[in-house]
């Protein structure tokens, strides 16, 4: 359990980069084998995804962003989804009997927060330029105490999509991990093997909502900021 958000640790920084590297070589591979004829595999996975991701994030963006953006939540996603898997392996990890997922350690989910937080007052810079920016910040809803209540807005964000998705990966693991230490004998078997297979599903559902929740906030938050209206 790890709520340090500036000791450095091997375990997230590992499994981070295992979540990377999964994500990268599957795009690669389904890049490489596509084909112009009707998908199949990997590819026809890959375009399903991102005409998913393209109706989601035009129903939210403005226009101009929403090429960028739904390239941008399709990574994320599958970024999260495989990070937040890896600690349901039962494989051999870094000091214990399981991997641990690199969402389990509030540095992990607390940088990646940072930095849609950065990305999503980059979009309000771009499309509404420094100045409307600025304004946005200041003067809504009301002058000089729209400053207050935009700052409270803005840093809450990144702080509870952290805490959200580190608290239900931690909370996932830890009772997955409680199911191997109930008692031995064939009851105790028997119990460990259906508490742990329903609660593994239950934690495979919860691990693919938050990657959801935490991919559709970014959008939504970054298209705020991007809208002239905001």
């Amino acid at each position: 359990m790890n709520f340090s958000l500036t000791a450095f640790q091997w375990p997230p920084f590992f499994t981070g980069l295992i979540s990377m590297a999964v994500v990268l070589a599957f795009g690669l591979a389904a890049s490489r084998r596509a084909t112009a004829g009707v998908p199949a595999g990997a590819q026809n996975f890959m375009e399903t995804a991102m005409e998913t991701f393209q109706d989601l994030v035009n129903q939210m963006a403005p226009p101009e962003l929403a090429p960028n953006l739904s390239l941008l939540a399709l990574t994320l996603f599958l970024l999260l989804v495989v990070a937040n898997l890896l600690g349901l392996l039962p494989l051999p990890g870094f000091g214990g009997d399981w991997l641990h997922s690199p969402t389990a350690s509030l540095s992990i989910p607390a940088g990646l927060a940072a930095a849609m937080f950065l990305l999503i007052q980059w979009a309000g810079i771009k499309y509404k330029g420094f100045g409307g920016w600025v304004y946005g910040w200041v003067w809504k809803p009301f002058p000089v105490v729209g400053l207050v209540i935009n700052a409270l807005e803005q840093l809450v964000m990144p702080v509870s999509l952290a805490f959200r998705l580190f608290g239900n990966i931690l909370a996932g693991e830890l009772v997955l991990r409680m199911t191997t230490h109930l008692p031995h004998g064939i009851g105790g078997i028997l119990t460990t093997f259906g508490v742990g297979t329903l609660w593994l599903v239950f934690s495979v559902v919860i691990s693919l909502i938050q990657a959801l929740i935490f991919t559709i906030l970014t959008v939504a938050y970054m298209s705020i900021q991007a809208s002239n209206e905001h």
